[in-house]
């Protein structure tokens, strides 16, 4: 079976004609006047050889083959070999009678066909209280002497005696409550919210180019470098193609002068960048920190507020003052809004080219 030689192309071993020399790119001269002007006769003179493309293309007499079909350019240093083409936009239509079998697919002009990804959006962001402190036994600042940690991880601000700091306990000598360090309040990130499914669309191409097998070529009948092939019904072509696309339009020989480079396969890097959010601009956060000398927030010792506009406060209390329980309440929360992002990333690029050279497109049908 002929047509194209898709699978040996894929592993690397193309079939081409490769010519030097001198004379016409397309190959030795070929006549296509009808007058035999560089066509032979074989005269069957003892069997000597020659061009197996060199038959009589008279039907004189019955004294050469006669080609049943026509007879149409064929052989060219340029082109690997001839096929029946339908060239159009969407689904190509069954193959003719006299060329049955479908060969390769091909495809130009890619059309957008991004993916198809859930809707982003981020929630608004909102305030979270205090989760640092910490007591060091010197005034504030206090950088650099002896500290105890006094942390409440994920606090809601109740009030809580983890973590209590007897009276009169010694650091290095010092009494450890002298000062108390606040972190600030923070502005949380915002949550990602992914709405709607995944897609990914068959890619878009706005021409297809589907290939119908000729059966067996031959030379009888035709010129040297010519096959007697079938008329192409309506809508199809015969083509001359060449796998790559190194060939310009200029290089078509006059018959097959529509020009196309086509492809077999593609590159697809669709997907969907996950759904994710900035970080929040314009929130704002302030929180009332309060600390008790007992365990139960009755016996204060000391109130601060604190916003996320500083990095921390630092409060000076009584030398060795006990530190028993503590609670918080934010007095500001205003949500901050976050730029989401993530969407369809990547596209399709066409690979695997053939260049096709074509007959002209028939004249419209009055």
């Amino acid at each position: 079976m002929r047509g194209l030689r898709f699978g040996l192309f894929l592993l690397g071993v193309p079939v081409m004609v490769l010519v030097s020399g001198c004379g016409s790119p397309y190959g030795p001269a070929f006549d296509t006047s009808g007058e035999g002007g560089s066509s032979t006769t074989n005269t069957g003179d003892g069997g000597s050889g020659g061009d197996i493309f060199t038959t009589s293309s008279t039907g004189d007499g019955g004294s050469g083959p006669v080609c049943e079909g026509e007879c149409h350019l064929w052989k060219s240093a340029l082109f690997e070999d001839l096929s029946m083409f339908w060239i159009g936009p969407g689904k190509a239509p069954p193959c003719p009678g006299n060329a049955p079998a479908p060969g390769v697919t091909l495809h130009a002009d890619p059309q957008p066909s991004p993916m198809i990804c859930p809707a982003c959006s981020c929630a608004s962001s909102g305030c979270a209280l205090p989760e640092e402190m910490h007591v060091s036994a010197a005034k504030c600042p206090g950088i650099g002497a002896p500290s105890i940690s006094w942390d409440s991880p994920a606090w809601e601000g109740a009030c809580t005696s983890d973590g209590a700091i007897a009276p009169g306990l010694v650091c290095s000598g010092v009494p450890c409550t002298q000062s108390i360090t606040i972190a600030a309040p923070s502005v949380e990130p915002c949550a990602a919210v992914s709405d709607g499914p995944e897609v990914k669309p068959d890619p878009g191409w706005g021409l297809t180019a589907q290939e119908c097998i000729l059966g067996p070529l031959s030379g009888d009948g035709c010129g040297g470098s010519e096959a007697c092939v079938p008329s192409p019904p309506e809508g199809f072509s015969l083509c001359l193609y060449r796998w790559g696309d190194d060939l310009t339009p200029d290089q078509c020989p006059a018959e097959y002068p529509r020009y196309l480079v086509a492809y077999a396969d593609e590159d697809d890097t669709r997907a969907c960048e996950p759904c994710s959010c900035a970080a929040p601009q314009g929130g704002e956060c302030s929180a009332l920190v309060s600390v008790f000398t007992d365990g139960g927030c009755s016996a204060l010792l000391a109130s601060y507020t604190i916003t996320s506009a500083m990095d921390s406060a630092c409060v000076d209390v009584p030398p060795g003052v006990g530190l028993g329980s503590k609670d918080a309440t934010l007095t500001v929360s205003k949500p901050g809004s976050c730029a989401p992002s993530g969407g369809p990333v990547g596209g399709i690029t066409p690979t695997l080219p053939l260049t096709l050279c074509c007959q002209p497109d028939p004249d419209p049908t009055p």
